[in-house]
């Protein structure tokens, strides 16, 4: 989470306002994004592509259909597919977070090194929001309707609905003011960690034990703009309980079965990138260069980046950075993704882990101790055990099978040892 926030700060989107747009579909149609590739990248193209048209509309660029793909204006989007909601429901749904505005490559006449332009669009308004809203709802309906995977009658009802189910927000906006402020909580990396954001966080968790030590229920505790109204799955009603909002409480097992349901598929990205910040795209290397993280590498990405003879291409050649000899070396990279942990570290907690909390100096490694006499005398003058903690071994089978119901046939079955489970058939349920 906070990796992926921190390398696409420095290093993928450059200093232009972004917004972040989340849509929700219908539950009828989250069903087939939950287990259906196909339908998630459909909607991610389809997303994509309204925000793109709307924000070269309101920018004043009108894309001419006839021209190449390469010289049309592009935004510059990640998106990231998100599985559940905040209450540990399963929810799909989508967050993007894209530039404010459309790039448009450099003049013929500008020289292979120029930057591309960046043509900022106006404030997005409500009609704009409703208008985008509409053709997203069309489009996803459409596509549906052509996979099968809603008939003609469905999918002519879907449009006929007074309340779509289709919802699109687009209320966050960081500008260069606050984007890099590392302490405001509206900044850009700050919106980046909440969008790759697991599906729940530890702090909200806690457990409350039954008189036998054993724990009994989990509670977690919903984030502040969702405690007072929240209603769904484990709370039917709002609470006038002192202290009760916005907490929902699970047995060991609910919670369990609540995870399971919230782990993506293997394999498969979590986020990707659109527009100008797409790999295969040929403004990405201009575009990325202009991130904070890459100002002091343009000199090598304008000439190239090659090395030779310990010296970048820059320096030797003579036709400039389109010379044919770059055409058959290999450019310089880095991994850009990998932060060491302990800046990493600082950039979250905002203070330096390695640094000495008595001097202030930076803490240093003076060497491995494994000799056992030196590494007792200074356990002992620390006041830590020598010993280490014991392992506890391990756990078999729970033995109490009482608490666990099996429903089958519309009767509940309980089962008193491990010996007597019944054989059903999966197929039949």
């Amino acid at each position: 989470m906070a990796q992926t926030a921190a390398h696409l700060v420095d290093h993928v989107i450059p200093p232009v306002p972004v917004r972040q747009w989340v849509i929700s579909v219908p539950k009828r149609l989250r069903c087939f994004l939950a287990d259906r590739p196909a339908a998630v990248a459909a909607l991610t193209r389809i997303f994509i592509e309204e925000i793109e048209r709307l924000l070269g509309a309101v920018a004043g660029v009108t894309s001419d259909a006839s021209a190449p793909a390469a010289a049309r204006p592009r935004l510059g989007a990640v998106s990231f597919l998100h599985r559940f909601g905040s209450a540990l429901n399963h929810h799909m749904h989508l967050h993007v977070c894209a530039t404010e505005g459309v790039f448009v490559p450099a003049a013929d006449g500008a020289g292979c090194d120029a930057s591309p332009a960046f043509l900022p669009a106006r404030p997005i308004n409500q009609a704009d929001l409703a208008a985008l809203t509409e053709r997203v709802r069309r489009r996803v309906i459409r596509w549906f309707r052509l996979t099968r995977l809603l008939d003609t009658a469905a999918a002519a009802d879907m449009l006929t609905w007074e309340n779509s189910g289709f919802s699109v927000d687009a209320s966050v906006r960081i500008t260069l003011i606050d984007r890099d402020v590392p302490s405001y909580f509206r900044s850009l990396e700050h919106l980046l960690r909440y969008c790759a954001r697991p599906p729940f966080a530890l702090e909200r968790l806690s457990v409350s034990r039954g008189a036998d030590g054993q724990i009994a229920r989990i509670r977690y505790v919903l984030p502040r703009h969702k405690a007072a109204n929240w209603v769904g799955p484990s709370r039917s009603r709002k609470s006038t309980r002192p202290g009760a909002n916005g907490v929902v409480e699970f047995s060991p097992f609910e919670f369990l079965d609540r995870l399971a349901d919230l782990v993506p598929p293997p394999r498969k990205h979590r986020h990707r990138y659109h527009g100008v910040f797409a790999p295969n795209h040929k403004l990405r290397r201009a575009v990325t260069a202009l991130a904070l993280g890459n100002v002091g590498k343009r000199g090598d990405a304008a000439a190239g980046g090659y090395a030779v003879g310990g010296h970048t291409a820059g320096e030797h050649a003579t036709g400039g950075c389109c010379d044919a000899n770059h055409a058959n070396q290999k450019p310089r990279s880095h991994d850009t993704s990998r932060i060491a942990w302990a800046k990493l570290m600082a950039r979250v907690g905002e203070e330096f882990p390695l640094a000495c909390p008595t001097c202030g100096g930076d803490i240093r490694l003076i060497a491995f101790i494994t000799d056992p006499g030196p590494i007792r005398k200074i356990l002992t003058h620390l006041g830590e055990p020598l010993e280490p903690p014991p392992l506890s071994p391990a756990r078999g089978p729970p033995i109490d099978w009482g608490e666990l119901v099996q429903v089958h046939d519309d009767r509940a079955i309980f089962q008193g040892r491990i010996d007597e489970l019944p054989v059903i058939d999966i197929h039949s349920l």
